[in-house]
């Protein structure tokens, strides 16, 4: 039964359902509520001659989107703010699932694996897209395509939008990871990851030092990268500080500080294709610097009532060094109401703001009202 409830916390913190309730975890769009933990147990299977426990469960979406002005670009199923048209455009509404999840679990012994998939491929339209491939031995190695080392995974804030705070650290990539307990609450970990550049020196590397109590986690991440951008090698570094702070019963306080230079791509909405500028004095190309933050809260009015809201921007400090047209900073502001209409079924509405400032002081602002229905399957 211990192994079997195993399998039921790692599969709330994937296919996690779209509110908040008691003693949870978060997921990228949402956590679990905690009864779901006593009803995947009861689903999990066992192979045949073997002590192998496995589940399969996930969720359906569907999303009603109203756009006041259609994002520029191909994908407008997300709210990036670094999309939002600086010229006229039209009002947008669509449907889609596309954030509907599948997952599979395996849990034997020490050795615990988890394949997730959904169909978010961005651009590409909808189209399966594998987020998660990944394997756990104990506690100590974690290898696979997860969550960076960089990211708080367990900070993230519980937007129905897909996309979620520009000014937040998410990437999900190959990564062989080993993790050291320092304490009861206290654990040391260090990766090395996918630069997911067109060349790099080397992998990048990641390092976290977590602390985990019961009503408040706080985080310490590092990186370094090396890429290489039109022949020329570029050194990137980062530092971000995360925490989430439990208040009264239920409620939460999320709040992330990142700072660097050349990791835009390790952020939600990356200001630059490639994290580089071209110094015209020197004739060197530097490191793009950037800065992002959030402040997020989660509120759980009752039973079957939640909401979070928050604000997050990104920034890049290269004053002077770009094109006028180029982004220099981006804000990103959602609010929402879920209501957990069945045990499985959850309905929620959401109302997103963002503004895009250019290098030239040039602004625009857009907002969007997103409506989703989600149902558990397992």
């Amino acid at each position: 039964m211990r192994r079997a409830r195993r399998i039921a916390i790692a599969l709330a913190l994937c296919a996690a359902a779209a509110a908040r309730g008691e003693n949870d975890k978060l997921e990228r769009g949402a956590p679990a509520d905690a009864s779901l933990e006593e009803r995947l147990e009861a689903k999990a299977r066992t192979i045949p001659g073997t002590q192998a426990r496995y589940v399969f469960a996930g969720f359906l979406q569907l999303d009603g989107l109203w756009t006041r002005r259609a994002l520029a670009g191909e994908e407008k199923d997300a709210f990036i703010t670094s999309a939002i048209p600086f010229g006229s455009a039209d009002s947008d509404a669509r449907l889609n699932g596309r954030a509907s999840q599948a997952n599979a679990i395996l849990h034997w012994g020490e050795l615990r694996a988890h394949a997730q998939a959904d169909l978010f491929k961005y651009e590409e339209g909808a189209q399966v897209n594998f987020t998660q491939f990944v394997a756990r031995y104990g506690e100590w190695l974690t290898v696979g395509k997860t969550y960076s080392t960089f990211m708080d995974d367990e900070g993230w804030p519980t937007t129905l939008d897909y996309n979620g705070p520009s000014g937040a650290v998410f990437a999900r990539q190959l990564v062989l990871r080993g993790s050291v307990p320092l304490g009861k609450r206290l654990r040391i970990e260090a990766a090395l990851e996918d630069p997911q550049a067109e060349e790099a020196e080397r992998p990048d590397l990641a390092a976290r030092l977590r602390f985990a109590g019961e009503r408040a986690h706080a985080q310490l991440g590092v990186l370094s990268r090396s890429a290489t951008y039109a022949g020329r090698a570029v050194d990137g570094w980062g530092v971000s500080v995360s925490a989430g702070l439990g208040i009264g019963e239920d409620d939460r306080l999320l709040a992330q500080w990142t700072q660097g230079e050349g990791i835009a791509r390790y952020f939600n909405d990356g200001l630059s294709s490639i994290g580089a500028v071209f110094e015209a004095g020197s004739g060197t190309l530097e490191p793009l610097k950037v800065t992002g933050m959030y402040l997020y809260y989660e509120r759980k009015w009752a039973a079957r009532w939640s909401t979070t809201a928050g604000v997050s921007e990104l920034r890049t400090n290269s004053e002077g060094r770009r094109p006028a047209d180029d982004l220099k900073r981006v804000q990103y502001a959602s609010a929402n109401l879920v209501h957990r209409l069945a045990t499985d079924l959850y309905l929620g509405a959401e109302v997103l703001w963002g503004t895009a400032q250019r290098q030239d002081g040039a602004q625009a602002s857009d907002s969007r009202v997103q409506l989703t229905a989600r149902y558990l399957v397992y």
